[in-house]
């Protein structure tokens, strides 16, 4: 073995074909990271032929150990060792059987799989993709059995060979781009089957939203006698996006909420919209904008801004106090009240902490807890002896109309407390919603 000794790479391979058949792509791989602009089974191709030309160096040198070494190895060697081995032993040489790892069927395989790929992919319109792989346990183990026995630590996987040769075939028959943090779909290769599915990412689009109505709830409500509660919603008016990109659904993502009988005005307020297995990926916002606040006329109003990343989703659903929301509300009192009264209301609520419980109203769908919420300032304006209007900026969670009516004391302090008279939210508006900042894509 001297002759094939002075290179590791070719010594490793040779003991290596000694206990184990590997075709051109298996055996390549053992050596994968190393040499550059070459498949892994020209690697193999190549390491055959070496193994080949080194051995032949040995026997025309006369040494007798290169010639029981070839001989045992020319079966696994292939077609690069069949005319030296007729030529030394006079017998027209016998393939070993198939390839440990991938019986032969690799190179075969990688090409019906991409195949496969480009058939599916033809029902979507799209410009990225990712290719992912599912590996057999058995075939794993095969593969990691010879890392493991030889010290193989330039090898790698048969997923990751398979990955980036269908990727590189997408690539040239489609002009696909790969982008490996946002693909628009996911092709994945099944090792046991060699079949394919195409995974359609989620679309994901960033947004304000304005709810000029009255009685339009965020989301879809249905009772539990299966009936709407609400005619209109904002995610019905996010809804034309699955039609547009012909897709599952959409489910919306939106920085709190507020009540349905509650409009949104001012700034609006921030979401995501998430686009279920949409088969258009070619997104232009200012159609899609266009379109949606077209379907939504007079009752909703959409600001679509640019394309969102999951970890968005996470943050723009975050923790309600650390935003603050500023409010309207119309306010009805029980008796008149005073110009002092309001004063002396705003002057009571400002920086004030108040201890509220779920509110009566919704206790039988929301947990049962105390919070306490920070009340940062109210400013109010006399409309008529028992009517005035109210601006109210607190911290984001404060339920507004039990603020103001104090829900029978399980919010205090409210305004109903402090002017000792029962007090109504008549109306609400939300203002704005503060101290969200959403990273640009």
């Amino acid at each position: 073995m001297k002759y094939v000794d002075a290179c590791s790479i070719l010594g490793k391979a040779a003991r290596i074909l000694e206990n184990y058949t590997l075709c051109d792509n298996c055996l390549g791989r053992m050596f994968a990271l190393l040499g550059r602009g070459l498949t892994n089974e020209e690697r193999g191709k190549t390491i055959k032929t070496m193994l080949t030309m080194c051995l032949h160096e040995g026997i025309r040198e006369g040494d007798a150990d290169s010639i029981e070494v070839f001989k045992k190895l020319a079966p696994r060697l292939g077609d690069v060792a069949s005319k030296l081995y007729e030529e030394i032993s006079g017998n027209h040489l016998e393939e070993a059987g198939g390839c440990y790892i991938c019986g032969d069927k690799l190179s075969r395989l990688i090409v019906k799989a991409a195949q496969d790929a480009m058939v599916n992919l033809k029902e979507y319109k799209i410009r990225t993709f990712l290719v992912a792989s599912r590996i057999p346990s058995v075939l794993a183990s095969r593969e990691d059995e010879i890392k493991r026995l030889f010290g193989l630590s330039y090898a790698e996987s048969i997923g990751s060979e398979v990955k980036r040769e269908v990727s590189k075939i997408l690539q040239r028959e489609l002009g696909l781009i790969p982008d490996f943090e946002n693909p628009d779909v996911i092709v994945e290769v099944d090792l046991s089957t060699w079949g394919t599915r195409v995974l359609s990412m989620p679309i994901l689009i960033r947004g304000v939203y304005w709810k000029l109505g009255r009685r339009i709830s965020q989301t879809i409500w249905v009772t539990r006698r299966g009936e709407r509660r609400y005619a209109f919603s904002v995610e019905d008016g996010l809804s034309v996006l699955a039609e547009l990109l012909d897709a599952e659904n959409v489910i919306l993502h939106a920085s709190g909420r507020e009540d349905a009988d509650a409009r949104m005005l001012g700034t609006g307020r921030p979401f995501i919209v998430e686009v279920k297995n949409a088969r258009i990926k070619t997104v232009d916002i200012a159609i899609l904008e266009k379109h949606i606040n077209k379907y939504s006329s007079r009752l909703l109003e959409f600001k679509l801004h640019s394309k969102a990343r999951r970890a968005e989703v996470s943050e723009i659903k975050g923790d309600e106090s650390k935003r603050s929301k500023i409010y309207k509300a119309l306010v009805v009192t029980e008796e008149p009240i005073s110009d002092s009264d309001l004063r002396g209301l705003e002057g009571f609520f400002n920086k004030k902490l108040v201890r509220q419980r779920t509110p009566t109203r919704v206790r039988h769908r929301r947990p049962d807890v105390i919070r306490e919420r920070i009340v940062f300032s109210v400013k109010n304006r006399k409309i008529g002896k028992r009517v005035f209007e109210s601006l109210i900026h607190a911290e984001g969670g404060l339920y507004i109309k039990e603020l103001v009516s104090g829900d029978n004391g399980d919010t205090s302090p409210s305004f109903a407390e402090y002017l000792g008279m029962n007090a109504y939210c008549a109306s609400l508006d939300v203002i704005a919603v503060l101290g969200l900042h959403l990273r640009r894509v």
